[in-house]
């Protein structure tokens, strides 16, 4: 190909850089040759023509591609090596530029408003194209850039991104998602419900909350699927919704066994009011609790009211008493969700703890907190005694086997952060106490400990809050000293087959 061009307005031509003048005019003074876009010049070399003008005796002036330019210039080592490197340029015809267009053209060429980038998706799309063309994933990292490791996360988020999640964000005209994000819309790819809430706790700042309470959400409904047919063989009746059971039932835990001690749910199965309903605070997923319908008419009495012997107004007045404390308890199913938020929430703020441990520097509000609890020393910091669960906690907080070897050697930012993983593990232990987020007296066993134990989490919530963490509702409400009320989407109250009413299960009785 000759080293001239035409005066076509924009002919392709190939040239050597040693053709390539560097325009001294133009504006940008910083190329930002980041070492993504150095590995893939060096792979692939420049695919995207540079635009020149004709300064004759077969040289050219630079007009558009800098950056290019330079990059194509790294890939070898002596200058000599460098002039015969070759690239795709655009010739323009000079008679067709006017005055000051130079300015113009850079401009617009480096201008956001004038430019769009693939968004992370179309850029993981356009992986998982290569690859299902039959090209290795080492060979797409080695031309793009990138490592392994981001080749393969951004294949797999495109394959499992479906139709139903890919309309969504059209409809929703959200673009600007990282692969991250996308992969767990991904994950949830099958339960449009389930991306619809997770976009709009993204778009509220609480999109770590809800995907928590969106996995334990699934990882409960399966293990429902899986213990539904164990008791149906069992003979035990199951109540779906634990706010069905009658007003007489009573939790097997509360009643006396046979042998004067606490019923078992093995020992009870014999009774006709016999009846499971799924677990208030469940240790493992698809947990149940056993009731017993209507302890009074099969025999069984709570413990406490053998010891009591009340008649007349008296009785009367306890009768009266009970029934309205109970009549002031919540329901089960309002607590279950309360429980279930609060998990959630707990997982998701010792990730985000982890995270902000894991930094090399601390905010600077840390190191004064730090200070004024220690000094003033609140139960918290008062129970701390290095048992095995909180040295346990700080070790998964830190990622070290042995956090006080690390700070022998550590930065003082790092010692901060070190100092703070102990505190947080004091904290969070003491708010791993489920019933900290309820505001009603039968939660705990005084007003004093659920006074005490909601100030402890709002000091330590609040002051996340205020070093970035994104409280959740339940979150908020404990800060706000406020009862729970927005109940977060529960999918235990979709498709899920009815439990037996009230009505049904005295009947059954």
């Amino acid at each position: 190909m000759s080293d001239t061009a035409t005066t076509t307005p924009m002919q392709r031509v190939t040239l050597r850089l040693g053709q390539i003048r560097v325009n001294e005019r133009n504006v940008r003074q910083e190329l930002n040759l980041d070492e993504k876009f150095l590995k893939s010049v060096a792979a692939n070399g420049v695919k995207v023509p540079v635009v020149v003008l004709p300064l004759g005796e077969g040289t050219y002036e630079l007009k558009m591609g800098h950056r290019r330019y330079f990059a194509a210039r790294t890939t070898k080592e002596t200058e000599e090596e460098q002039d015969t490197v070759k690239v795709p340029a655009y010739v323009l015809d000079p008679s067709l530029r006017e005055a000051g267009e130079d300015f113009i053209d850079q401009l617009i060429e480096n201008d956001d408003d004038y430019r769009r980038g693939l968004t992370e998706l179309e850029q993981a799309d356009a992986l998982f194209g290569a690859v299902g063309e039959g090209m290795k994933q080492a060979r797409v990292a080695e031309l793009t850039g990138r490592t392994r490791t981001q080749v393969s996360r951004a294949v797999k988020t495109a394959k499992t991104v479906g139709e139903r999640t890919r309309s969504v964000l059209a409809e929703a005209g959200t673009y600007d998602l990282d692969l991250e994000v996308l992969g767990v819309l991904g994950e949830f790819d099958d339960d449009g419900d389930a991306v619809d809430r997770l976009l709009e706790a993204y778009r509220k700042g609480r999109f770590e909350f809800q995907v928590q309470w969106e996995r334990d959400d699934r990882e409960e409904q399966q293990a429902r699927a899986t213990v539904r047919p164990q008791l149906k063989e069992a003979g035990v009746r199951l109540a779906e919704d634990s706010d069905t059971l009658p007003p007489t039932a009573e939790p097997l835990a509360e009643l006396d066994g046979p042998d004067g001690e606490p019923m078992s749910a093995e020992a009870h199965t014999g009774c006709p009011g016999h009846l499971a309903t799924w677990a208030e605070n469940p240790r493992e997923p698809g947990e149940v609790d056993y009731f017993c319908t209507d302890p009074d008419r099969f025999g069984h009495r709570p413990p406490q009211e053998d010891d009591q012997e009340t008649d007349g107004d008296e009785g009367s007045q306890q009768a009266e008493a009970t029934g309205e404390a109970k009549s002031s308890e919540p329901s089960r199913e309002y607590v279950k969700a309360g429980n279930k938020a609060y998990r959630a929430a707990e997982k998701a703020r010792q990730v985000w703890l982890k995270d902000l441990i894991g930094r090399k520097t601390a905010p600077k509000p840390l190191a004064a907190f730090i200070t004024e609890q220690w000094l003033a020393c609140p139960k918290p910091v008062a129970q701390w005694s290095g048992d095995v669960g909180r040295r346990n906690l700080i070790k998964e907080l830190t990622g070290y086997d042995q956090p006080a070897e690390r700070a022998k050697t550590a930065t003082p930012a790092k010692l901060t952060l070190l100092n703070f993983a102990v505190l947080t593990a004091t904290f969070e232990k003491r708010m791993n106490e489920v019933r900290a987020w309820r505001t009603d007296r039968s939660a705990h066993s005084s007003v004093y400990e659920l006074r005490e134990i909601r100030s402890d989490a709002r000091t330590w919530l609040t002051f996340l809050a205020e070093i970035g963490y994104p409280l959740s509702s339940v979150e908020q409400a404990v800060v706000e000293d406020e009862p729970f009320q927005e109940h977060e989407p529960d999918a235990a109250d979709e498709d899920t087959p009815d439990g037996p009413s009230a009505e049904d299960s005295e009947d059954a009785s």
